[in-house]
């Protein structure tokens, strides 16, 4: 297709590129790539094989699906790439945005990637362009404005065949998909990485990151074991390729993963270690959200004040990077958690009210969730039985929407104690049976959806 394309525009015999000498043989081989695989079926292996020879020059498209398959900027192969600005420059651009994405100076791709999308080059470098831009929204957790972008770019690989770039760009869908908390992002990344699996040669730097993200999905969902195994198999695959950035991440979500399964010694093993390798990669946002989950770790082993501590220094750490989701909001309601287990009910209800705007304004529906079952609490303490029945059927509400079943069977089981602590046995029985099905369920594989009659959630199981 983009051949006849091409040769739609060009009328005649068209002249021929000059190449530095070898080039295109170098860049086959560093991509262990066959002539086959070079000339994706759209030029002959024939041709490439003349052209790395130097009997013939490339065109400019065949030149252009050279440095594609190869993955190498088109200067790579020019013999005088200052002297053909007309060819380099547009890639010069792209590559200065793409090392701003590898830099991490996120924001500078912000400010340069939206003018590079007026110039009217070709489908594929504006393809690139909405890449990195949706790229670098993601790192940013920005995910609404990502996702104005990767699909674009995603569309466009896949018309012109660029099947590994559809991947990164489908990831990285996914992961903007999974930040909005959205219930197709599973589906979206578990297809990326039977894409990736099925590249010659896998990409492992790709599949390590898509098992990262697999892996977090399955931590916010509470799915431990499931994020455990992702989150191995992530790390086998990052430590191939040495990417120490990518270790830190896998390490980090071991350590959440672990401290949900009770494991504090093996948790704090793996936040210790990720906190070195971020420090190591200079990537300030991450050690922040380390401090966050070291002081959940604090948190849950009783030790209150330690745990105030990693969270208000993580507190000053995301005003500094402006940090907003998976940040704020959870830095807010673990201080509110603090607070209501200190027994200052005031300054939990502080905590808690400002974390509840943090998560409205973002629609981070997980931090509302939480809120309530927190306010649920504060409110039995207070003498308020009434409202705290209000705040944990509304926390109950938004976890049915959400479609997770292990973080609504978790706040099942939280208002039953409450309930049993009130005397209310029968209640409370309602939802130890609620929070039983729920589990059921997750370990018989079947769907779960919620529904609601006098307050009380009532699965129903579909195949």
């Amino acid at each position: 297709m983009l051949t006849a394309m091409l040769n739609s525009k060009y009328r005649g015999r068209r002249k021929g590129i000059p190449i530095r000498e070898g080039s295109v043989r170098q860049a086959r081989f560093e991509a262990k790539l066959s002539l086959a695989q070079v000339a994706a079926d759209q030029v002959s292996r024939t041709a490439v094989h003349h052209i790395e020879n130097g009997r013939v020059k490339p065109s400019l498209e065949t030149l252009q699906l050279i440095a594609r398959q190869t993955r190498k900027p088109i200067e790579f192969f020019l013999l005088a790439p200052h002297g053909q600005p007309g060819l380099a420059q547009p890639h010069e651009e792209i590559v200065q945005l793409e090392q701003m994405i590898a830099g991490r100076d996120f924001q500078a791709a912000l400010v340069a990637g939206p003018a590079l999308l007026n110039r009217g080059w070709s489908s594929e470098a504006t393809a690139m362009v909405h890449f990195y831009l949706g790229q670098a929204y993601c790192r940013l957790v920005q995910p609404q404005e990502a996702l104005l972008h990767l699909p674009k770019a995603r569309a466009q690989f896949e018309l012109l065949g660029l099947e590994w770039l559809a991947v990164d760009a489908l990831d990285w869908e996914a992961s903007a998909r999974g930040l909005l908390e959205d219930t197709h992002a599973v589906a979206l990344a578990n297809q990326a990485l039977e894409r990736c699996r099925k590249l010659e040669p896998r990409p492992q730097q790709t599949e390590a990151r898509i098992l990262g993200h697999l892996a977090g999905m399955h931590v916010v969902a509470h799915s431990w074991a499931l994020a455990i195994s992702y989150y191995e198999a992530a790390v086998a695959a990052a430590t191939v390729v040495k990417d120490l950035l990518q270790l830190a991440k896998m390490h980090h979500g071991l350590g959440m993963a672990y401290q949900h399964m009770k494991q504090p010694a093996r948790a704090r093993q793996h936040l210790d270690r990720a906190l070195t390798l971020y420090s190591i990669e200079a990537d300030q946002s991450a050690v922040y959200r380390v401090e966050i989950d070291l002081g959940h770790l604090m948190l849950h082993e009783g030790l209150l004040d330690s745990a105030e501590q990693h969270f208000l220094t993580a507190m000053a750490g995301a005003e500094l990077v402006k940090m907003d989701r998976r940040g704020r909001g959870f830095i807010l309601v673990n201080l509110g958690e603090v607070n209501l287990r200190k027994g200052k009910l005031d300054i939990a209800r502080d905590y808690l009210r400002q974390a509840d705007e943090a998560g409205a304004a973002v629609g981070e529906r997980i931090v509302l969730s939480v809120v309530q079952v927190l306010l649920g609490q504060l409110e039995e303490q207070t003498g308020n039985p009434r409202v705290a029945d209000d705040h944990f059927l509304r926390a109950i509400e938004i976890l049915a929407d959400l479609e997770m079943p292990d973080r609504l069977r978790d706040c099942h089981m939280d208002y039953a104690q409450v309930l049993d602590d009130r005397g209310d046995v029968r209640a409370a029985a309602q939802h130890w049976r609620s929070a039983a099905q729920i589990g059921k369920s997750a370990a018989l594989g079947i769907e779960f959806s919620g529904r609601y009659s006098e307050g009380v959630e009532e699965s129903q199981s579909v195949s």
